[in-house]
Order: structure tokens, then sequence, then C-alpha cells
């Protein structure tokens, strides 16, 4: 509270015991935010995959979007009208996040830890990951993702690009883990691949012989796509 007093910001994010903050969030100016966290909060942009191709580390700015982390201005949200997306079963603090991201005009931030974080037994991690909710996630993700983008006027599409391509990637193994037969798979998997920002993501993913395996499932992918 102290440091949205400080500064005026409209939403303040701290570190915490597991994730200490990557950088610097103290930014002015709606371009400095965006620039600065829309690649930690929003999703995997193809400059992400180019620096992974070069060696780099794909996950190098990627912050978890916890937003227990966070405080945030009620009129800030209101005036945007940010809210939970509730179409989300899991991991919605994210793109709750990113939301903010892409309207904020002054972010503040602070090293400091003031959240211990403790990932319980009945936690969403623990009971939904390669289940059938999780599955059902991929498509209400992608959904969320590019409402964001409407929302933010068509301006922000870029920094997720990679996302719609490495959740496509990632359905090629879920499946079987969450339970679905071949026939709900392939169907599933062309309802995503229809859209047409994963259809133009998939078709201009990166590819690299540093991945080989990424590379042959991408090209797999752009088969469905013909």
């Amino acid at each position: 509270m102290s440091l949205l007093e400080r500064t005026g910001a409209d939403f303040a994010l701290s570190s915490f015991d597991m994730a200490p903050l990557k950088r610097d969030y103290n930014l002015e100016g709606n371009e400095a935010v965006r620039e600065a966290m829309l690649p930690a909060f929003y999703g995997y942009s193809f400059d992400d995959v180019l620096r992974w191709n070069a060696g780099g580390d794909l996950m190098a700015r990627k912050e978890l979007g916890g937003v227990w982390r966070g405080a945030f201005r009620r009129d800030f949200l209101e005036r945007h009208g940010i809210a939970f997306d509730e179409s989300l079963l899991m991991f919605e603090d994210g793109p709750f996040i990113a939301e903010c991201a892409a309207h904020a005009e002054k972010v503040a931030s602070t090293p400091e830890v003031f959240y211990n974080y403790v990932p319980g037994e009945n936690g969403i991690l623990a009971t939904c990951l390669g289940t059938r909710r999780h599955w059902d996630y991929k498509f209400a993700a992608l959904e969320a993702r590019l409402a964001i983008d409407r929302r933010a006027g068509g301006s922000i599409g870029r920094w997720c690009e990679a996302s719609h391509v490495f959740s496509a990637l990632e359905m090629l193994t879920l499946w079987r883990k969450a339970g679905l037969s071949f026939g709900e798979f392939r169907k599933g998997l062309a309802v995503y691949l229809a859209n047409s920002a994963v259809a133009d993501a998939v078709r201009r993913f990166p590819l690299s012989p540093r991945h080989p395996a990424t590379a042959a499932a991408v090209l797999a992918l752009r088969r469905f796509l013909v």
C-alpha cells in the first residue's frame, strides 16, 4: 500500500520466497510497461523462440504470475474493465496481470519478499495438470489471450504468438494423460488449429536444428493445416 501511495502506480508487484522478481518493474508510460511486462506475463513470443534457437533460455524473462504478489488500484481496474476471466479453469492470474500491463501507465515493484508460497496437495498444480481440465484449459487460455489483445486494440498479440504453438504441441501428448479417445483428440486439435491466430503462428513459428523434436512436431502440425 505504501508503495502504491508513494509512487501513484496503477499496480505494484513484490518478490516472494520461491521466485524473486527477475527485474525492476518501476516503470512509467504505457509503452515502457508493455515492453517490459508483457514478455514476462502474457506468453511466449517469436523473439523468445529466436533467443532459444540461438542457445538462450526460453524462460529467461518469464515471471510467475501469482496475483497475490501484487496490489492493484480498484479505480484502475474498474476504468479498464479488468477482472478475472471466469472461463479459465486454472492459471488465471497471469492473464489478469498481463491485461493490467496492457493498460497501465505506471507500475512499481520491490524486491522485498511479502509472501510465502506453499503449494498444497489439493491445489491446482497437484490435481489438475495432465487431466481433462488441463486439456479444456488450453482452449480457454487461447480465447483469453485473444480477448486481451482485442481489448487492447489488437496491439499486443505479438507477445503471445509462440504460446499458441506451444499449447498445440503440448496437446499432442496431453490427450493421453487426460484420458481422451483418439477421436476426441483429433477433433479437439482440429478445432484449436482452425483458429486463424493459431494457424498463422504455426506457419510462422521459427524452426531450428538445435531443437529437432520441436521442429518435427511443428512440421507435423503444419500438415494438419493443409
